[in-house]
């Protein structure tokens, strides 16, 4: 997975080098994104699905009308649950990391619809609570991520939009501390944007 890693990150600087140098001036932004980004956690009897609220902040470059380039790092609340006995399980990401290619249909000259399409980087978290105390449990994963939204463009420099984006589809987390054998994690978010264009 890290090899695939750095073959995209080096595909996507040669790409925005390339379209930069046919350009000359690659419209450049850079916003924030607010919601819902959680991370969901499934082993044996446990199926813990809670939303929480999540934010990242971008910077993308468009390369034309149909194609854009975008990195983003962020974080997600804590999915937390409380079972029988008094014990707590929360699960989130303190740190995301995602490189994405986002394919764009001008549906008018101010709204485009998009798709997404690339790599996320996630330090999953879980923590049990009992009455004896917490314990902490940390894996990194990588997975592919695919999503979909749309982008208005208020005014000449500044864009509002919505997405739904599965960051990381189920990947496994293997047994430990927190993490049960088999246990598995998937990360998705649904958010509004804000993005100035330079």
């Amino acid at each position: 997975m890290k090899k695939r890693l750095f073959q995209f990150i080096a595909a996507l600087g040669m790409l925005t080098c390339s379209a930069t140098a046919q350009a000359q001036d690659a419209p450049y932004y850079a916003g924030i994104g607010l919601g819902t980004i959680s991370v969901d956690y499934k082993a044996n009897s446990i199926d813990q699905k809670k939303a929480s609220a999540g934010a990242f902040a971008y910077l993308g470059t468009n390369v034309n009308d149909y194609l854009a380039f975008e990195m983003r790092i962020g974080a997600t609340g804590k999915d937390k649950k409380t079972y029988a006995g008094g014990n707590t399980l929360a699960f989130s990401s303190p740190t995301f990391f995602s490189l994405l290619g986002k394919f764009k249909y001008p549906a008018t000259s101010k709204l485009d619809l998009f798709m997404l399409a690339g790599l996320t980087t996630a330090r999953i978290k879980g923590t049990w609570t009992s009455a004896a105390g917490s314990i902490s449990q940390t894996k990194t994963k990588s997975g592919a991520s695919l999503g979909a939204g749309f982008d208005y463009m208020a005014n000449d420099n500044i864009s509002i939009g919505a997405e739904w984006v599965q960051y990381l589809f189920p990947v496994k987390l293997g047994a430990g501390k927190v993490f049960a054998p088999g246990s598995k994690a998937r990360m998705w978010g649904i958010t509004g944007k804000v993005a100035y264009h330079f």
